[in-house]
């Protein structure tokens, strides 16, 4: 018998040492007593790995047997906490209780869940039966993390009894810990219960709950991830198609945030080879000390020394600047007014300079540097650093501080010199993570969602606080979940969605918003609230095409308001031409078109395709909606010869027959050929009779245009009980018995449905209003 949840081999695996079963035969006496209590306290059946056989765990030494790893998959481990379980030695110890602190781990739910209460439980739910050692407590402690609360089995008297709590006591009342056998493995199965339901709640219900424990591992899986088709994601009239638009409207997180010092200028002139050059002047003792005029030279030549090891930097040797200096008739240990150090810089041909000074405020010296742009003269960046010069620790410190700011800074301005003009600031003062950063968004905009989740995890790695690297590792995980059927990408997107929700206030206030409104659309799942920060954010005079593309593709794809959709879009083609140059963003594109092809503005959409296709001439997605529009526009011609190309495109890519079908199915319903829709329809079901997902497509057709209500409650039925956790399916069969005037059987599916959603559906929030408007008229 299987687990509860798919992935897993069973709910429960109890650990023990054998010596503690020997004697009486306590433990098996407790699985058989939790059986029983488990049997009134679920509806379905609950697996238990219990081994009884003593002759594979009599030998301490003996390896695990390769069965056992697989039983270790478990919902729930229960080890029974003896005298002598928590021994590093034992078999149970080292090849069930490490084994499986270590592979929950990395499971897709982690050690811990949170309940429906709100609390959180460890997945390891310790039994205790006897009073344990203080070592053994701190042993256990330390492996899981967590405080010991396990549940009590132990029987204790006033003349030092210290034993396991038997099934059948003789004098129960003598216990000094008042606690009762029939009692305590209720206690068991009501904690077993409680956190069955928090992983079944996590693994099909509230996308809160994912985020609350905080426990979703950021890793990559290495299999490799199947490229989403085109036509699977398009938005048709009937919501048959909608279960995975959702994700895609997070693709525009491409913004550009404030400068990470106070500037007065974005750019910083740079060599011919993109390097940023920089002439470090000496520095000026303010102090009146003479004794510390070696500082003069001594910090400028620390500060050279740091900065030259930049690939992004050209810095000016000490021989070069002393070179200058004695060009204009100034010795090479003597500070230098600003105007002269300019002047240096001028005939250096440096497009920067460094200045600075140090003076006396009280016991200590105060360090104050400003980086300068040379051909106008003005302040790019200023920076101050407080210490005692005399000690070396602090003079270490002063200067490794002050060196390590300039060299975020400008490094992150050379790297911005060369990088797309789309994202080239960002919100962090660490240039490597900003490096990361920016290779992280050419591989999200190239459509490499699992080098731009590295990238984005090392940019996070590298500065904590940098919010911009958690939006997209949010972004560029709920891309790979739509192509992957592993849940754990789609999970680890809420968690990062959630974590720069957390440091919003980093970024500026129209920025805040926008994360206002994607924790709306993904977290708190309030269509409303999504509208009204569209609302805010659409009033922004920020001049980014993907910010603008992201409200178009909420509004048009989501809300289906195609004439804000639209109009974003529009706005996005404006900036384009002003810059000159076609934007290299595929999504744009696909998403431009379609909302066109639903407001029914062909012409339009023919043309953007075109535009599309010229950057991205295989793209199918696009090759797709050229094909529906050819089609809804009667140029029988040019569809049959896109539909070729397609299918030529498919079968290199070994698209499974069915999908195929459907992606022309999709096609001809969208193109509103719906006697082709139908064919193709029932063309993928043909081809995998089993697929509920091909069932559901077909059954919501033909709820949709009233084509056989019978037939599609039928097909419906059968697909949910081959997928009975799949909100989408019942929503289909929602409105099945919504057609056949069952509107309380409809109105419970729809509200089932709408709770096992994981993001904003506005249609479904209709329908449901539509089926109550139905019920009370019936009334």
């Amino acid at each position: 018998m299987s687990s509860l949840i798919s992935g897993f081999e069973y709910d429960i695996f109890i650990s023990y040492r054998q010596k503690d079963n020997k004697y009486d035969g306590w433990v098996t006496d407790f699985v058989n007593h939790l059986k029983g209590e488990l049997e009134a306290a679920f509806k379905e059946d609950i697996s238990i790995y219990f081994d009884e056989n003593p002759h594979d765990r009599l030998q301490d030494t003996y390896n695990v047997n390769k069965s056992l790893e697989g039983k270790l998959k478990c919902l729930i481990f229960i080890p029974i906490l003896s005298q002598t379980y928590c021994d590093p030695g034992s078999y149970a110890w080292q090849n069930e209780f490490m084994v499986f602190k270590s592979s929950v781990a990395d499971d897709r739910f982690g050690k811990d869940v949170k309940l429906r209460n709100g609390n959180v439980a460890s997945r390891i739910l310790p039994v205790r039966i006897h009073d344990l050692d203080q070592d053994d407590v701190n042993l256990f402690e330390k492996e899981t993390g967590s405080v010991l609360r396990a549940i009590d089995f132990v029987f204790k008297t006033s003349s030092g009894v210290n034993r396991p709590l038997m099934s059948n006591e003789d004098h129960p009342n003598d216990n000094l810990n008042k606690t009762y056998y029939r009692d305590q493995v209720n206690k068991t199965v009501n904690a077993i219960k409680e956190i069955i339901v928090g992983l079944k709640t996590v693994t099909a219900l509230p996308v809160k709950e994912i985020i609350a424990t905080g426990k979703v591992s950021y890793e990559i899986k290495k299999e490799e991830i199947k490229e989403a088709q085109p036509g699977q994601a398009s938005i048709s009239r009937s919501k048959i198609f909608s279960g995975i638009i959702f994700a895609v409207v997070l693709v525009a997180f491409f913004l550009a945030y404030p400068k990470i010092f106070s500037t007065r200028n974005n750019k910083i002139p740079k060599d011919p080879d993109g390097k940023i050059s920089l002439a470090v002047n000496t520095f000026q003792n303010l102090t009146g000390d003479t004794s510390l005029n070696y500082m003069e030279v001594g910090l400028p030549n620390i500060l050279r020394g740091y900065l030259g090891n930049s690939n992004e930097l050209s810095v000016q040797s000490t021989t070069t600047m002393d070179e200058v200096y004695q060009s204009m008739r100034v010795t090479n240990d003597a500070s230098l007014t600003p105007s002269l150090s300019r002047e240096a810089a001028i005939r250096l041909k440096a497009g920067t300079y460094l200045t600075g000074s140090f003076q006396k405020i009280g016991g200590k010296t105060l360090i104050q540097v400003e980086l300068n742009e040379t051909k106008r003269g003005i302040v790019l960046m200023s920076d101050t650093a407080e210490g005692i010069l005399t000690s070396l620790n602090d003079y270490k410190r002063i200067s490794t501080s002050i060196s390590q700011k300039l060299k975020n800074f400008l490094e992150i301005k050379a790297i911005s010199n060369n990088t797309n003009i789309e994202f080239r600031d960002a919100f962090t003062n660490s240039s490597e993570a900003y490096r990361k950063y920016i290779k992280g968004m050419n591989s999200f905009t190239t459509g490499d969602y699992k080098s731009a989740i590295r990238l984005f995890k090392e940019a996070y790695i590298n500065d904590t606080t940098f919010t911009l690297a958690m939006f997209y590792l949010a972004n560029a995980n709920y891309y790979f979940s739509v192509s992957s059927t592993d849940p754990l990408y789609s999970q680890q997107a809420l968690f990062w969605t959630q974590k720069a929700y957390d440091s919003k206030e980093r970024l500026p206030e129209a920025y805040q918003l926008w994360v206002e409104m994607w924790r709306s659309f993904n977290i708190t799942m309030n269509s409303d609230e999504v509208l009204y920060y569209c609302s805010l954010l659409e009033k922004s005079d920020i001049k980014s095409r993907y910010y603008l593309f992201d409200i178009g593709v909420t509004y048009s794809d989501v809300f289906k308001m195609w004439d804000k959709g639209i109009s974003l879009f529009q706005k996005v083609e404006t900036l384009s031409t002003e810059w000159g140059k076609d934007w290299e963003f595929k999504e744009y594109y696909k998403y431009y078109a379609d909302a066109c092809h639903y407001k029914g503005l062909h012409e339009k959409e023919a043309a953007i395709y075109e535009t599309g296709l010229k950057l991205f001439p295989d793209n199918r997605d696009l090759i797709w909606g050229q094909a529906r529009c050819a089609t809804a526009t009667g140029d029988s011609v040019k569809a049959k010869e896109l539909i070729n190309k397609l299918l030529k495109l498919w079968k290199e890519r070994d698209t499974p027959q069915g999908k195929i079908e459907n992606f022309l199915g999709n096609l001809y319903y969208d193109a509103n050929f719906l006697d082709k829709a139908e064919e193709h329809y029932r063309a993928a079901l043909k081809s995998e009779p089993d697929e509920s997902w091909w069932m559901n497509i077909l059954a919501a057709f033909l709820f949709d245009n009233d084509r056989d209500i019978v037939e599609g409650m039928k097909l419906i039925n059968n697909a949910i009980k081959i997928n009975p956790q799949n909100g989408f399916l019942l929503w289909t069969k929602g409105n099945g018995c919504y057609k056949q005037g069952k509107y309380k059987e409809a109105l419970d599916l729809l509200l089932r449905a709408k709770e096992m959603n994981t993001s904003v559906f506005p249609q479904l929030d209709k329908e449901i209003q539509t089926v109550r408007d139905s019920l009370n008229r019936q009334n």
